[in-house]
């Protein structure tokens, strides 16, 4: 505690003196100084009195509720397969979707199983590629496959995306 008391002393001179010699040079604002004054000493013994008390108080260990509230915020580790299932269901709604979401997974997949089983990069070799992706998977994966024109149109069925995650497992 004498730290924090030695603390506030140097603090409290300091301030003393900052406002002793606005005073002595301001002619007119020696009542507007005088209040600030009284502000600043306030809030340095204030202040040394919050830390006292904080040295002085018992380590906290939080209450139940803090503990309870806690535990809520941890999230279990998301294995991120409902996110693919969720995915594969709005692709088959949605051709945009398919095409923004689930379209770099799966060419994510087909240029690494290339990459690794054939030495055939997806990007740099695409005639080659096709020569080891199956046709509805190829047309998926493809470098040059533009968005869909109609957004908003159906994607493929799952019987087809099914077809074509069988494509890319034989790859």
């Amino acid at each position: 505690m004498s730290r924090i008391l030695i603390r506030a002393v140097k603090v409290g001179l300091a301030v003393t003196i900052a406002f002793g010699i606005a005073a002595l040079t301001s002619s007119g604002l020696r009542v507007i100084l005088l209040d600030a004054y009284l502000l600043t000493v306030g809030g340095v013994l204030l202040l040394a009195l919050v830390r006292a008390t904080r040295a002085h108080a018992p380590a906290a260990e939080g209450s139940e509720f803090d503990r309870a509230v806690a535990a809520m915020r941890r999230r279990p580790p998301d294995s991120g397969e409902l996110t693919l299932l969720r995915d594969l269901e709005l692709s088959s709604l949605n051709a945009f979707h398919l095409h923004v979401r689930l379209r770099p997974l799966l060419r994510e997949i087909a240029a690494h199983r290339l990459r690794t089983r054939y030495g055939v990069d997806l990007e740099a070799e695409p005639v080659r590629a096709r020569e080891f992706v199956g046709p509805s998977a190829w047309e998926l994966v493809r470098p040059d496959r533009p968005p869909p024109p109609d957004r908003l149109a159906a994607g493929p069925a799952t019987s087809e995306l099914r077809e074509i995650v069988t494509e890319l497992e034989e790859v």
